[in-house]
């Protein structure tokens, strides 16, 4: 059923769970992020607040249902990060980045995998970053050339990534490289840890 709240905007939250975590996006985009915002722009500064977003289940929103069965609707994770990002747009983008870049471990990885780390990916404590694009496949993102190649039980990455939202300060990455042949059926996500530099 839509909800308009005092804004006008029109919003559409299926049941009480998402009326209840909309109204806690937007208690802490009002509180935390919207005042600080400006300043942190002008200034410069990487809002922490992206981190911190993952325990009022934005993400969560999103990949829960790859996870586990139930959870929100796309449309309900699209209007948290509408919210997140009328306080401040780089939060919004970061949180939408984050999500991103749980999602092929959420969708596709193994039991044992989302045991290790999902929970804190999930938890606020991890940021994370997404490596598709390159500077000769952003558009044509099915035509990158980092590869990866195994060498016993590990992998070795080589090619060159650009555009990362988080670049250098995230906890892992998501890194798309090529394992077979042309094309998207030839790609493969790994999960590299990251090593941050701020």
């Amino acid at each position: 059923m839509p909800d308009t709240p005092a804004d006008g905007v029109e919003r559409r939250l299926p049941t009480d769970e998402a009326r209840e975590l909309l109204a806690l996006v937007c208690d802490i985009a009002r509180r935390e992020i919207a005042p600080s915002a400006a300043a942190e722009e002008a200034a410069g500064r990487f809002p922490a607040n992206c981190s911190r977003c993952s325990p009022a289940r934005a993400p969560r929103a999103a990949v829960r249902p790859r996870v586990r069965r139930g959870g929100q609707p796309y449309e309900v994770y699209l209007q948290v990060l509408e919210e997140l990002a009328a306080a401040r747009l780089t939060v919004g983008l970061g949180v939408s980045v984050h999500t991103l870049s749980c999602h092929a471990l959420a969708g596709f990885g193994t039991g044992e995998q989302r045991t290790a780390h999902l929970p804190a990916m999930l938890g606020g404590g991890l940021l994370g970053a997404y490596c598709l694009s390159e500077p000769s496949a952003g558009s044509d993102a099915a035509a990158l050339r980092t590869r990866a190649v195994r060498d016993g039980d590990a992998w070795t990455i080589d090619g060159t990534k650009a555009w990362i939202t988080h670049g250098g300060i995230a906890d892992f990455y998501t890194v798309m490289a090529r394992t077979g042949g042309p094309g998207a059926r030839g790609i493969t996500a790994f999960l590299v840890p990251g090593t941050r530099r701020a």
